[in-house]
């Protein structure tokens, strides 16, 4: 009796669990969709950054500009962005999203300037439910046993996308260290960003 009632709860266990597991399954995409996906973000944006503060243990923000556009070669978007800082500097990003059909993966990579080649930095899946992209870093020879920095490109209904960087801290957890959100910029604001 005790086993059946023991293999009775395992058993509703697996069918309550399997749907979660399911819903956090990446989603396969064909080429025209991840095409799809990455047009949204082309563009010109404002961009609000938020970075965490360990001193002041809070989060502080910096704004700038962003555009992303598309490439004629594959199924990629540019992304290039200059953040302003209160001190007057300011800081360029710039690399590649882009799906690769022959992997079933997107990609985030940047062009080494010594060498010409391109680096891919995060590689990462579509997973619908949550109307995100998330992206894991490359393994990196440095240390094997860190955790990799994970990015999250998140999709509003209104347009908008953020993007979130989470980093391990000492103790190993995951958390929020920098978020970008990209709003459109209006034609008056383009042109004076030009």
């Amino acid at each position: 009796m005790k086993k059946s009632v023991i293999f009775l709860l395992a058993a509703v266990l697996l069918a309550w669990s399997a749907p979660v597991t399911q819903a956090q399954s990446p989603a396969t995409l064909s080429s025209a969709d991840a095409s799809f996906l990455l047009q949204k973000t082309l563009g010109d944006w404002q961009v609000i950054k938020s970075n965490w503060n360990p001193e002041k243990q809070e989060m502080s923000k910096v704004s700038g500009r962003a555009t992303y556009s598309p490439s004629t070669t594959d199924v990629s978007v540019k992304e290039h962005a200059e953040i302003v800082f209160a001190d007057g500097t300011s800081k360029t990003e710039a690399g590649t999203l882009r799906y690769k059909k022959s992997r079933h993966q997107f990609e985030y990579v940047q062009t080494d300037l010594a060498t010409g080649k391109e680096v891919i930095l995060f590689t990462g899946h579509w997973y619908p439910d949550f109307r995100t992209i998330l992206m894991t870093a490359s393994p990196s020879s440095k240390n094997k046993n860190a955790k990799p920095d994970e990015w999250r490109y998140v999709f509003q209904e209104n347009g908008t996308f953020t993007k979130m960087v989470h980093q391990a801290n000492a103790n190993g957890k995951m958390i929020l260290t920098d978020q970008y959100h990209f709003t459109p910029a209006s034609a008056s604001t383009t042109a004076v960003l030009r």
